[in-house]
C-alpha cells in the first residue's frame, strides 16, 4: 500500500477548529458494527478534543485515522496527503473528507478577504 494511502479499516478525521478559539473539537460518528464493537449499541458518537488528542500524541491541527478493536479507541496521526487521497478514493468515508476540504478551503478564503 502506498505510503499516502490510509486502511480500509480506518476512517479518517480532520477536527474542526471552534469558532473564536485555537481549540478543537469534534464528534467521530459510529456505526452500528463500530457501536457494537465499542460495547455498547446506543452509542452513536465519540466526542473528541485537544487534550485527548494530545494525549494520544497527535496534533489536533492534522488529521487522522481512527477505529474501534477490541472495545477501544485506536487513532494514529495520518497526513494531509493521505486525507486528500481518501477525498479521491471510492471509500465509504469519501464524501466527508471531500467535504471537510471544502469547507476548510472555504474557510481559508474568508479569512483572506
Amino acid at each position: 500500500m502506498p505510503s499516502n494511502q490510509v486502511g480500509d479499516e480506518w476512517t479518517v478525521e480532520w477536527m474542526t477548529p471552534k469558532p473564536n478559539s485555537d481549540e478543537h473539537l469534534d464528534n467521530l460518528v459510529l456505526s452500528p458494527e463500530q457501536a457494537a464493537e465499542y460495547g455498547d449499541d446506543l452509542v452513536m458518537a465519540l466526542r473528541v478534543d485537544d487534550e485527548i488528542l494530545r494525549e494520544r500524541g497527535l496534533d489536533p491541527k492534522e488529521p487522522f485515522g481512527w477505529k474501534i478493536e477490541n472495545g477501544e479507541l485506536l487513532m494514529k496521526q495520518i497526513s494531509r496527503q493521505a486525507f486528500e487521497w481518501v477525498a479521491e478514493s471510492d471509500r465509504e468515508d469519501s464524501l466527508y473528507a471531500q467535504q471537510v476540504l471544502d469547507s476548510r478551503a472555504r474557510r481559508r478564503i474568508r479569512n483572506f478577504q
